[in-house]
């Protein structure tokens, strides 16, 4: 089975980082995973070769139009079109799957509410729900956000049953055990976030002018604090190496803090979650409904609210006065991975679900 990978990020640099040893293979989305499996191949395109395509694509609000014009020169010759970011890379192809101009099955992960879901306008959210029927199977990695689609486009057990697939993605285990073997904290204690979108750092900075012990700030350059006063006790650092990189300065850390600002409905935070929970560190987090796995519940970290400046003081506390705690919440957040976490269960989830519509198909 040939599945053609669309998506809004460069897999092509991606898959090349990753045989690198840089970054895990939960960020090509099952491509690793399923090529190790007899019968599958996951074809990457280049992510972009024509660039006045994408130019003429932004006139008519359609992202990504090169890569979507590369996918039908090849459509004879693959089965399955597999998007992981599907609001940006596959407009243009639903129109022509709306017009009836093109058949190919296309699978997509399914990030935020789709495009229409929203919308006042009864046309508007029509033509979504139209455009939506597009997708052979939509993928969710948040049951909420799966819900939130059903419920608002009052979609019938018969429109949503077979198509709408929930997944637990998952962080490449083997990925983390090539880091830096320590799972303890050594040398200087600290505590450590990062990240870019929508991170909310300066909420952490206030709170660490309330506490004795050191927060490192990893943040590309545009991603920056905001705040200009920043005390003796924060370091932001604007250059990190890679995915390798960054997961030994967590590992050596006393607990990931993963603070943002909830714009839209979405997993947010979920990936550097993924990451903690693989080395086994617990994380303090912004309470994030659309999240499936809950830190309390799990006994794997705590729930601030958004803004919560004296939350996160008072959480960060009880981490640095029990590091028995600490150690219990870390081992439960790597057994979770272990069990239901990580990437070899998520590649056979998803092998199943290009299984079951090859077997759609050909009926």
């Amino acid at each position: 089975m040939k599945i053609l990978m669309v998506n809004d990020y460069p897999l092509d640099s991606y898959y090349t980082k990753w045989k690198e040893g840089l970054v895990a293979s939960q960020q090509l989305w099952g491509k690793v995973e399923l090529d190790k499996e007899e019968g599958f191949e996951l074809i990457i395109l280049p992510h972009q070769k024509y660039s006045f395509l994408d130019k003429i694509g932004d006139r008519m609000r359609i992202e990504h139009f090169d890569q979507q014009i590369r996918a039908l020169l090849v459509k004879n010759d693959i089965d399955i079109i597999y998007a992981p970011f599907a609001a940006a890379t596959t407009k243009f192809l639903l129109i022509l799957k709306f017009l009836g101009i093109i058949n190919t099955p296309i699978v997509a992960m399914i990030h935020y509410p789709l495009l229409g879901s929203n919308s006042n306008n009864k046309l508007v959210k029509k033509m979504g729900k139209r455009l939506m029927k597009g997708f052979d199977r939509m993928l969710f990695i948040s049951q909420s956000i799966q819900l939130d689609n059903i419920n608002a486009f009052s979609l019938t057990p018969e429109e949503y049953e077979k198509r709408f697939v929930h997944l637990n993605w998952g962080a490449e285990t083997s990925f983390y055990a090539t880091t830096n073997p320590s799972n303890h904290v050594e040398g200087e204690k600290y505590f450590i976030s990062s990240g870019q979108t929508d991170r909310d750092f300066d909420t952490l900075i206030e709170a660490f002018r309330h506490l004795d012990c050191k927060l490192k700030i990893y943040a590309k350059e545009n991603y920056k604090p905001k705040t200009k006063d920043i005390p003796k006790n924060v370091e932001i650092h604007t250059t990190v190496n890679s995915s390798k990189e960054i997961i030994d300065l967590y590992k050596n850390s006393i607990a990931v803090l993963i603070c943002y600002k909830i714009r839209q409905k979405s997993t947010l935070g979920l990936t550097v979650l993924l990451d903690s929970m693989a080395i086994g560190k617990p994380v303090i987090m912004t309470e994030n409904s659309f999240i499936d796995i809950d830190i309390e519940k799990e006994g794997m970290g705590y729930w601030v609210a958004e803004g919560d400046v004296q939350g996160w003081v008072s959480r960060i506390k009880q981490l640095i006065e029990s590091p028995e705690k600490c150690e219990e919440m870390g081992k439960k957040a790597f057994q979770l991975h272990k069990n239901k976490y990580n990437m070899d269960i998520f590649g056979s989830s998803l092998k199943s679900v290009f299984q079951d519509l090859s077997e759609e198909i050909k009926k």
